[in-house]
């Protein structure tokens, strides 16, 4: 009865798995063309776009939604805003420029997590197939915990990158404002638990071994 209920579980969590991979897909897939297509669409429809970029605001200054950007502005932009919940400058624009550079990061991570979701979406697989516990999941587990390592520090670097080099295209703003922070602690911590529990795995694993030869 017990492995009938994880038997279950598993199966549950495979379709939900399954239907997040191919969001990501799908997702990643239109990012690409939403980049590369942005500057011919907004050309025959003067479509706007939306850049939105990680920013700290300047501790002196006070909060606000509204910002003004003063001086020239490289690229045109109808309209900037703050989202203090998520931390991020909105700019409406329709610079393919900055679109695909803001969107680059998006796109890193989209890429990254729809792997991540490969991996595990294998190793559900293999949990209703009966037989976890094998040294190819353990090799995905890892390949998982470097996958979440990688994207801790590139999407958020990436993301610093696009926002200083928008930030010096916008000219002066008013909140002063800067980059987003160039890692993400929460995501790294993660890929250590989860290359922690990968060598717990080949541990396990080797001990397993062990004993069966010792029979």
């Amino acid at each position: 009865m017990s492995n009938l209920k994880y038997f279950k579980l598993a199966k549950i969590l495979k379709i939900v798995l399954d239907i997040i991979f191919g969001t990501l897909v799908i997702g990643s897939v239109a990012l690409v063309f939403w980049i590369a297509g942005f500057g011919l669409i907004s050309k025959q429809s003067d479509l706007l776009g939306t850049a939105s970029i990680p920013i700290i605001m300047s501790a002196d200054k006070e909060a606000q939604f509204e910002v003004t950007l003063s001086g020239n502005p490289k690229d045109p932009i109808s309209a900037a805003f703050l989202d203090e919940t998520e931390g991020t400058l909105r700019l409406e624009t329709n610079s393919a420029l900055l679109i695909g550079i803001s969107n680059s990061a998006k796109l890193i991570i989209a890429v990254g997590l729809a792997y991540c979701t490969y991996l595990l979406r294998a190793v559900v697989q293999s949990i209703r197939d009966g037989n976890p516990f094998t040294t190819e999941n353990c090799h995905r587990i890892r390949r998982l915990g470097y996958t979440v390592l990688i994207l801790g520090f590139a999407a958020p670097s990436v993301e610093h990158i696009a926002a200083q080099e928008i930030l010096n295209r916008v000219s002066t703003t008013i909140p002063e404002l800067f980059p987003g922070p160039s890692f993400d602690v929460g995501m790294l911590l993660a890929a250590l638990f989860i290359l922690l529990l990968a060598y717990i795995w080949s541990y396990g694993l080797e001990i397993e071994r062990d004993r069966e030869l010792t029979i």
